[in-house]
């Protein structure tokens, strides 16, 4: 609401709000029992974790009706069509809660179903609707890219603009760049020693995550464990699911996607576990 109200005032100069929601972070729950029963006359009786997924529906729906009255708001103050709108997740569905299929993984490890997340975009009159890009992006690409729409130079730092692809222009050089994402913990937190090892396609459980980092360049994308230093490598344009680890295979590939890891791991200085 108080985001509602900002975005209705008065306003002498562009603006930067953002909204960050609980909804649907856990403990997910919700007051109304009517979403319940909607989605448990929808949901199939033989479902995985059923229960939980009710929940999770009437929570979602809920997070909904919240993004609609921040959009609504926008409208009533006649500046909708000067407004850069972007919604985006920070990681992947719980394991307990959504299903991720195609994607292997969840929220909490480095497969797909815990990196790849929505991000929409709606600028009018230069994002056409029904646009999809597709060039890869990162949470650290909105700084640069919002300084850009902004009008300023955008910072030196680990993220890139892609503000020109969404006005239709390909990237200066158009080879692919590395992303990279660094997870240095252990995970669940409590009952580690009781969660399942193997982390698969909606297994509908929180598995263990170990120490990992990972880095994609292109369509191939590497994962190295830090305990063992083991890596997989995996080429998402024809396993979406990472069920074929070709490390063996590309050995080339694979050792020139390690050191960039940790040759780009060690330059941003980041945080690793310690052997006790």
């Amino acid at each position: 609401q108080r985001v509602a109200d900002f975005l209705r005032q008065e306003h002498d100069r562009p603006y930067f709000a953002m909204a960050s929601s609980f909804y649907v972070h856990t403990p997910v729950r919700t007051p109304c029992q009517w979403l319940r029963e909607k989605y448990d006359a929808r949901v199939p009786s033989d479902s995985k974790k059923r229960k939980n997924r009710i929940e999770y529906a009437a929570f979602l729906e809920t997070f909904d009706h919240h993004v609609g009255q921040i959009l609504d708001s926008l409208e009533e103050s006649g500046q909708a069509d000067r407004t850069i709108v972007v919604f985006c997740s920070d990681n992947g569905g719980h394991p307990e809660y959504t299903a991720n299929a195609p994607l292997r993984g969840s929220k909490w490890n480095l497969y797909e179903g815990g990196i790849r997340v929505p991000m929409i975009v709606r600028w009018p009159d230069v994002v056409q609707p029904q646009t999809e890009i597709k060039r890869p992006v990162i949470g650290y690409d909105l700084l640069p890219t919002i300084v850009d729409w902004s009008g300023g130079n955008p910072p030196k730092c680990d993220g890139e603009s892609f503000a020109n692809s969404l006005r239709g222009k390909s990237s200066a050089t158009g080879e692919p760049r590395s992303l990279i994402w660094h997870f240095p913990y252990y995970h669940p937190e409590k009952g580690f020693a009781k969660a399942p090892d193997s982390i698969s396609i909606d297994d509908f459980a929180t598995s263990r995550t170990r120490p990992q980092s990972a880095i994609r360049r292109g369509r191939y994308k590497l994962l190295q464990f830090t305990e063992d230093n083991r890596v997989e490598l995996y080429d998402l344009s024809s396993d979406i699911g990472e069920q074929k680890d070709m490390s063996a295979e590309q050995t080339e590939l694979t050792s020139q996607l390690r050191r960039e890891l940790q040759r780009t791991l060690q330059q941003q200085n980041a945080r690793f576990p310690i052997a006790k």
